[in-house]
């Protein structure tokens, strides 16, 4: 070819070095990353708390990569299992189970203390409940001794607070009289059917099961407090001074006194700092959203949200996050950095939330304000209808529903029959989900 006949080719060559130069220079695109987050049983609210915040991280996937998948667990042992696995990339954990695995006590004795786990926030409040049957004649707390008391399912978290209680009363596990077997999944139906006189379960309210077990069988909420209660609380910091709010469920008409852990979202030091951070912006920045997704959830602020001192603060949670800003003006559209405003009914606490994909169920493998007078009110919308035995059931299975969302194949619906479920939110399909029915 002539030189001439170069020369435009030349010329244009040139002129594009700079751009492909800089072109070169840019990032290449991110890979998508995957987390899952380990909850609870299907009928508690570790579930649709975890569906709570996969479905605002999905929602904003195209931007950030993250991706994001909820599984239903036999709750806070089983999820720190998991996690030390590689199994789950995030946990709920209630917040006494989480102080004995980093100090390698309570149902951690003879461990290693796990010196891998890091803090990402605080949720919502979770009160030691105690239930007892409509036959019972239990009224206070010290009457439950003698009767026949479900404390919770080995190696659960609901055992882990409510022996904590026995110490604290004096009394042991012979003191009381031996409740029939039952499986994990129906372990409270005892209270219905008059083969158990009394309960405990750690759960955040209002809740799935705790409604079912009020309306269906009439079972009674009842107080835990007095002298022996005050001096565990000001024994151990990650305790505090709770109310059932009044009203949360069919024929409890006053608060009841008792109190509570708090549901801690937690990771393995090693988890990549840039996918905490998406997780902490994303829930910055649409918190008042969040909050409306389940009613536990609706007293949750910026300040409670902050992680205690029983953990160190993963990494990526230590730069500044982005600043709350205030609700938009009536009418307005909330716009990126602001909170959401738009209105949102809550959801059921077993129900799948849209844009949050479900894994099936895996078998098993924090500070609180300091001050020991400090009493937190659980204070929601009562739960007045749930869903039925086979409604959950068929929400179990395999197929996506109309939303294209995924649902569990394999996990195992913890809620003794129940009656119709609430309405879910607008746009929102059925997503399933802290307790094995309804204990964590």
């Amino acid at each position: 070819m002539h030189p001439r006949a170069l020369r435009p080719l030349l010329r244009l060559s040139l002129a594009a070095l700079p751009w492909l130069a800089a072109m070169l220079a840019q990032p290449l695109s991110a890979t998508p990353a995957y987390v899952t987050i380990g909850t609870g049983a299907l009928n508690g609210v570790y579930y649709p708390t975890g569906g709570a915040i996969c479905r605002l991280l999905n929602d904003d996937s195209s931007n950030h990569g993250l991706h994001c998948t909820v599984q239903s667990t036999s709750g806070s042992i089983a999820n720190l299992a998991a996690l030390a696995k590689g199994d789950i990339q995030l946990a709920l954990v209630q917040s006494d189970v989480l102080y004995h695995a980093a100090h390698g006590s309570g149902p951690f004795a003879g461990q290693t203390p796990n010196d891998q786990l890091r803090s990402l926030l605080r949720l919502h409040k979770e009160s030691l409940t105690l239930l007892a049957s409509a036959t019972s004649n239990i009224s206070t707390l010290a009457d439950i001794e003698g009767k026949r008391v479900d404390l919770g399912a080995p190696n659960s978290g609901d055992r882990v607070t409510s022996r904590a209680l026995l110490d604290a009363m004096g009394w042991q596990e012979s003191q009381f009289a031996v409740p029939p077997v039952a499986s994990a999944s129906n372990r409270l139906e005892g209270l219905c059917n008059g083969t158990l006189d009394a309960a405990f379960l750690v759960a955040g309210h209002p809740n799935q099961g705790i409604g079912d077990l009020t309306g269906r069988c009439q079972a009674r909420l009842i107080p835990i407090e007095g002298e022996q209660v005050d001096k565990l609380l000001k024994q151990y910091p990650y305790y505090e001074r709770s109310r059932i709010g009044a009203n949360l469920y069919p024929g409890q008409t006053s608060a009841v006194a008792t109190f509570a852990v708090t549901a801690e979202l937690v990771a393995e030091a090693s988890l990549p700092e840039d996918q905490v951070r998406t997780l902490r912006d994303v829930l910055s920045r649409n918190l008042k959203q969040f909050t409306r997704l389940h009613p536990a959830l609706t007293t949750l602020t910026p300040e409670s949200m902050q992680a205690g001192d029983i953990l160190p603060l993963h990494p990526g949670m230590l730069d500044a996050a982005p600043t709350l800003l205030p609700d938009a003006p009536s009418g307005a559209e909330a716009t990126s950095g602001a909170l959401s405003t738009a209105p949102s009914a809550p959801t059921s606490a077993a129900t799948p939330l849209e844009g949050a994909e479900v894994l099936p169920e895996q078998p098993a493998g924090a500070t609180l304000p300091a001050s020991p007078d400090a009493v937190t009110t659980e204070q929601a919308p009562a739960l007045t209808t749930l869903p039925t035995q086979a409604e959950a059931a068929s929400a179990q299975g395999s197929q996506p529903d109309a939303a294209g969302v995924a649902t569990p194949s394999a996990a195992k619906s913890t809620a003794p029959t129940a009656t119709p479920a609430p309405v879910s939110p607008s746009g929102a399909s059925p997503v399933t989900g802290d307790t094995p029915a309804p204990a964590q």
